[in-house]
């Protein structure tokens, strides 16, 4: 049976098209919905703690949760100032060694990374701003945290503290 190669191109095109318009209906494309995520303190709605090897909480956030796609991508991108006392947590499906970039993020932040246990496991610190340099979680994890820069130095945020999620 021989193909006609005109034809299956133009299928195969047309199949993408669809798709592509489709996702886009649907709102799975682009970033239009979740351009004011960051901005909307109302979005900030769950607790993060962080507790130093003695169990003592050293830090709490109110926390905006990047949850699909769309969200982690835009993370804290274009946010002109973070209150001292917020932070995004992107979650991840399954744990993974994640990168991460401060494209168009306009304010440093400190990354701290966080395994499927709840412990940090690594951290990032005083991120440059608009930098397209890879940041690595260089273990695998299951969240990350995205805070003002300074804070992890200021709190005395360490690798292998306990971090505990509230909604």
């Amino acid at each position: 049976m021989k193909i006609d190669k005109k034809r299956l191109t133009f299928f195969v095109v047309s199949c993408m098209i669809i798709f592509l318009i489709e996702l886009q209906a649907n709102g799975k494309l682009g970033l239009d919905a979740v351009e004011g995520f960051n901005r909307d303190l109302k979005n900030y709605n769950a607790k993060l703690q962080i507790f130093d090897r003695d169990s003592k909480k050293i830090a709490s956030f109110k926390i905006a949760t990047a949850r699909t796609e769309e969200e982690k991508m835009y993370g804290l991108m274009n946010l002109d100032k973070l209150p001292k006392d917020h932070g995004m947590l992107f979650f991840f499906r399954e744990t993974q060694v994640v990168m991460m970039w401060m494209k168009n993020t306009k304010i440093p932040l400190d990354i701290i990374f966080i395994d499927a246990d709840n412990e940090i496991a690594s951290i990032a610190e005083n991120t440059k701003p608009y930098s397209l340099d890879l940041i690595s979680s260089q273990r695998e994890i299951k969240y990350a945290l995205e805070i003002n820069a300074g804070l992890v130095k200021e709190l005395g945020i360490e690798v292998r503290q306990k971090v505990q999620i509230l909604n």
